[in-house]
């Protein structure tokens, strides 16, 4: 009797447990979908756009400023360094211009006397194959020294080429022709030619490289990083030809003068983010301060005891968590891309990804705390 009790048992008690399981997994499965379905969340990343923010204000540096100025005027602490400078080089004339006229070319009249030699307008010096050409100017060639002078043709219907070489000076002395003549440096020829004439142009851009030689050679003699601002004027400028003239070359020899500032960084810090203070930043976090970044411009430095400088510098701003463009309220119930339009309007975003989750779900939850907003700074 017992045997058969437990034989007919043992079936439904399978039969229950696999009902009950059925139950247990439909209810799970169930509560899933019920969580899924009402727990509704957005993630929004955001990334920002940088945006410079041009800070400009005027400052007086002085040597030994108050605690007073130091708190409430724009005044630091510094001092303005200078040292006068001469520099000078010899640089190539690249301008040239097309010659067709008599003139044949220049001869560089040298005189190794001791004593001055006067030349006539019409001195006639002759080459070597015979040709004869004549000046066409009054010249002292100075004890010792040369000058440069234009030559013409004595006979242009006869005249050819006269290679470089010296030129013996006709109806000169004969004692004197091996002292005083004549020497062409270039071809002599009535033929249509190309010279190279000194030009504005040569002068400033032989001036800038002096310039920067200048400044290299200050920046090491202070022993001043790379990143230090250093200003060079030119006071005098001195060359040894004239605009228009005809040579292959010129020297320039540069007066300068070189500055810099030398200010307290930290003083200046803490007067830049006062002015930061007083503008409307609202939403925004700037950079730290880079001092390499900022400009001087020094507008008087006549002051006893001080300079002053007109300071420009770029803040470098960024969307801040605070902003109210991202306030959660702004963005509930809207679709991914009505948001990404609504926060790209903004000129501090750059990029927008909104991802809601579950993905059957196309709007951004209602409840503000299920929306999640991440911001990327590159």
């Amino acid at each position: 009797m017992t045997e058969e009790f437990s034989t007919l048992s043992t079936p439904k008690i399978g039969l229950y447990r696999n009902i009950s399981i059925f139950f247990i997994v439909m209810a799970v499965i169930l509560l899933v979908v019920v969580f899924l379905f009402f727990y509704n969340q957005a993630t929004i990343i955001i990334t920002s756009e940088k945006r410079d923010i041009n800070l400009s204000f005027n400052l007086e540096i002085k040597t030994e400023p108050t605690a007073d100025e130091l708190r409430e005027k724009d005044i630091i602490a510094g001092s303005l360094v200078n040292q006068e400078l001469d520099v000078e080089g010899v640089f190539d004339v690249t301008v040239t211009k097309t010659v067709s006229s008599g003139l044949v070319g220049r001869v560089k009249l040298v005189n190794g006397l001791s004593k001055d030699q006067p030349l006539l307008k019409t001195t006639q010096l002759q080459a070597a194959n015979g040709v004869i050409v004549r000046t066409n100017e009054y010249v002292v060639v100075p004890a010792g020294g040369s000058v440069m002078v234009d030559v013409y043709p004595k006979d242009p219907e006869e005249f050819i080429d006269i290679e470089p070489g010296d030129l013996t000076v006709i109806k000169l002395n004969p004692a004197s022709q091996a002292k005083v003549y004549g020497v062409a440096e270039t071809v002599l020829t009535a033929k249509p030619r190309q010279i190279k004439i000194l030009s504005e142009a040569d002068i400033n851009q032989a001036k800038q490289q002096l310039l920067e030689q200048a400044e290299k050679k200050l920046r090491q003699e202070w022993q001043l990083p790379e990143q230090q601002k250093v200003t060079v004027q030119v006071v005098e400028a001195k060359t040894d030809k004239t605009i228009g003239e005809e040579t292959e070359q010129f020297s320039l020899t540069l007066k300068v003068i070189g500055k810099y500032l030398t200010v307290n960084n930290d003083q200046l810090a803490s007067l830049i983010a006062r002015k930061v203070e007083n503008l409307n930043l609202a939403g925004v976090q700037v950079n730290n301060i880079n001092f390499n970044d900022l400009e001087y411009t020094i507008t008087d430095e006549d002051l006893k005891g001080s300079v002053l400088a007109k300071v420009n510098y770029a803040l470098e701003a960024l969307i801040d968590k605070n902003n109210p463009i991202l306030d959660p309220a702004n963005l509930v119930g809207k679709e991914a891309t009505e948001a990404e339009t609504y926060l790209l309007n903004y000129d501090l975003i750059k990029e927008v990804d909104v991802i809601i989750s579950p993905g059957w779900n196309k709007k951004i939850p209602k409840n503000e705390d299920r929306i999640k907003i991440i911001i990327r700074y590159e």
